[in-house]
């Protein structure tokens, strides 16, 4: 099987059994993912987990469904999702009056993100303290345009995450007998509720 053919299925694999089969409802799924989303864009790479159980309850949103989705920035990711943050930050800094006195480009923040590589393999290199401390380092150096740019950029994928999940999670439980017969039976226990209310 080809690696984009096994990523693919992986994919699927994760979407249906750690998203669509949670007892959940759609809006805190959905929400859940919205969040991952909005925190993996941020530069927080090492602490976004913690981050997810954080903030997760403050929005009533399902942390089981965003912990593994902030993996989505992690070493071998971050220099592809933290320089265009850094671009628009920037960009819209600059509007502003603000003047930059670092001119970062790709190449650079890609060698500083890189993980070391060692005999004990890339992996083992990520505990390594001078690593972390380089990384924080640099994202000081670049921290307002970053930031800026991660804020902007993270909550307009946060949001359209949410939507294109809350409909997925509505389409699929539609389209699937199992979750058509729980949403009958919650149906006819909201209008008992009512009922009752009522009498």
């Amino acid at each position: 099987m080809s690696p984009i053919r096994s990523t693919k299925k992986r994919i699927i694999r994760f979407v249906v059994h750690n998203i669509l089969h949670i007892d959940d409802t759609p809006h805190r799924l959905a929400l859940g993912v919205g969040v991952a989303f909005f925190i993996a864009w941020t530069p927080t790479i090492g602490f976004q987990m913690a981050l997810v159980l954080l903030l997760a309850p403050l929005f009533k949103a399902n942390a089981r469904v965003g912990l593994p989705l902030v993996w989505i920035s992690n070493p071998v990711t971050a220099a592809f999702i933290y320089y265009p943050n850094y671009r628009v930050g920037k960009y819209i800094l600059e509007k502003f009056g603000y003047v930059s006195s670092t001119e970062i480009n790709f190449k650079s923040i890609t060698e500083i993100l890189t993980l070391p590589t060692s005999e004990g393999g890339v992996f083992s290199q990520i505990f390594n303290m001078e690593y972390w401390q380089g990384i924080v380092s640099f994202l000081a150096k670049i921290g307002l345009e970053l930031w800026a740019g991660s804020i902007i950029i993270g909550i307009i994928l946060g949001v359209i995450m949410y939507f294109v999940s809350y409909k997925t999670i509505l389409w699929y439980r539609a389209h699937t007998p199992h979750w058509a017969r729980v949403g009958k039976i919650l149906h006819l226990k909201k209008k008992e509720h009512q009922a009752n209310e009522k009498s």
